[in-house]
């Protein structure tokens, strides 16, 4: 007959085990996971210019042709606190964007695809486009140019 004790412990040591994986490097809880955020270049006859952030991780700078897509994982957890955001540059203008809200992009489970056009980005999935504005910009309309980056975006 087994006892409860010789069940109990290879089930402990199994459930440490699992606990521990879904730790991930710089998060402090469980229950994390990863979302792919895609961002294509859908502009005019141009090149794109992305810089993306949070506020620990700065991705760098990307150049998209047209057509073009870059991408990078999130890592998310329970308390919907993850925001990343960009800046995108091309010959005319400047704006920034929140591209990756937990909050807002919570039903976003493996994968927040953005298509960038001169009016705003815009969220694609299976069923449907959502567009949004631009965020307000800090600068008062100013582009930004190595000169005047003061924001370090």
């Amino acid at each position: 007959m087994v006892s409860i004790s010789e069940i109990m412990l290879p089930l402990s040591m199994f459930l440490t085990i699992l606990l521990a994986s879904k730790f991930k490097a710089g998060e402090s809880g469980f229950f994390t996971d990863n979302v792919k955020v895609i961002i294509t270049n859908k502009l005019t006859n141009m090149q794109l210019g992305v810089h993306c952030k949070d506020k620990t991780h700065d991705l760098g700078f990307q150049a998209l042709q047209i057509g073009q897509s870059y991408s990078f994982q999130v890592t998310i957890n329970f308390r919907k606190n993850k925001l990343y955001f960009c800046s995108f540059n091309w010959i005319t203008d400047s704006h920034y964007f929140d591209i990756y809200d937990q909050f807002r992009d919570e039903y976003c489970e493996e994968l927040c695809s953005w298509e960038i056009f001169e009016t705003g980005p815009c969220q694609i999935n299976a069923k449907t486009r959502q567009c949004y504005a631009w965020n307000k910009s800090l600068l008062g309309g100013r582009q930004l140019n190595e000169g005047n980056n003061t924001l370090g975006v």
